[in-house]
């Protein structure tokens, strides 16, 4: 099976980073599969040649936006939220890993490319405590018939997780996209997302992340096609959600981790980041 390419090799580096992480002693959660997507995708990252605060730096983003959308997603669940749906799941393995107070519904949305290929290393398995769905299909088509069409009830409240997602969409998908997702949301539906407002145009040429990677600087920063709102609440607002954003700085703190001064992340994608969690209104 070909490994993800295009948008589908930014998956790859999110892998990566969860398989730093599970290594860690005092990790934040336990992806177990990370490890085997990024060995099959063909793509060694060269942890070696980052120095400890770098490694640290690298796994940090990943790691808080992991444990805050694992945490958001399973208090959407307690609260009522009956079904979840990942938009551009990408190599994501909630279903997996996470101990479902509830049984629950969960739809992967993703290019069948990204799919296939997630099968693939998957190998048949299937979560224990949740009904997994897998919809193949590019957000940019008619995504909300297709997740209709795989059993998805717009009359049951819905947990969505947009993690890592917007930036690589044009500005109408966003807002395509977000008019969707609250077209289909029930009273007492929530959203859990990542939200960054970068400024490309101080985005450095190189960063040792990439060297041999499946996707290059270049190639990746061709695939940025949007930039976040400056304030995440009322853009939230805007679409009927009622959000709280953390900056990501703040909620590394909270669990225990720090992003230096003069952050190699900072220099890769200069700019500001937030992780929001929101409620229908």
């Amino acid at each position: 099976m070909n490994p993800p390419r295009g948008v589908g090799a930014t998956a790859v580096f999110v892998a990566a980073a969860r398989a730093i992480e599970t290594g860690r002693d005092d990790r934040l959660f336990d992806d177990r599969w990370a490890g085997e997507f990024v060995r099959a995708s063909g793509w060694s990252p060269p942890t070696e040649q980052l120095d400890d605060s770098s490694r640290e730096e690298l796994t940090t983003w990943v790691a808080a936006r992991t444990k805050f959308l694992d945490d958001f997603v399973l208090d959407a669940v307690v609260a009522g939220c009956g079904q979840v749906v990942l938009l551009g799941a990408g190599l994501d393995t909630r279903a997996f890993r996470l101990n479902w107070p509830l049984r629950v519904t969960f739809f992967e949305l993703d290019t069948a490319e990204m799919v296939e290929f997630k099968e693939s290393v998957l190998d048949g398995a299937s979560p224990a405590e949740a009904t997994r769905i897998t919809v193949p299909i590019d957000l940019r088509e008619d995504w909300p018939a297709a997740l209709r069409d795989a059993g998805f009830r717009p009359d049951v409240p819905t947990a969505w997780i947009l993690e890592g997602l917007l930036a690589y969409l044009p500005e109408n998908d966003v807002d395509a996209l977000m008019r969707h997702v609250g077209e289909l949301s029930a009273p007492g539906s929530a959203i859990g997302a990542t939200i960054t407002n970068v400024d490309f145009a101080a985005v450095v040429d190189d960063a040792p992340l990439f060297r041999g990677s499946p996707i290059s600087r270049r190639e990746w920063l061709s695939l940025l096609h949007s930039n976040g709102p400056s304030d995440p609440v009322a853009w939230f607002d805007s679409y009927g959600w009622r959000a709280t954003a953390v900056p990501t700085d703040e909620l590394a703190q909270r669990y225990g981790r720090t992003l230096p001064e003069q952050s190699m992340l900072r220099q890769a994608r200069p700019g500001e980041r937030w992780l929001v969690s929101a409620v229908r209104k």
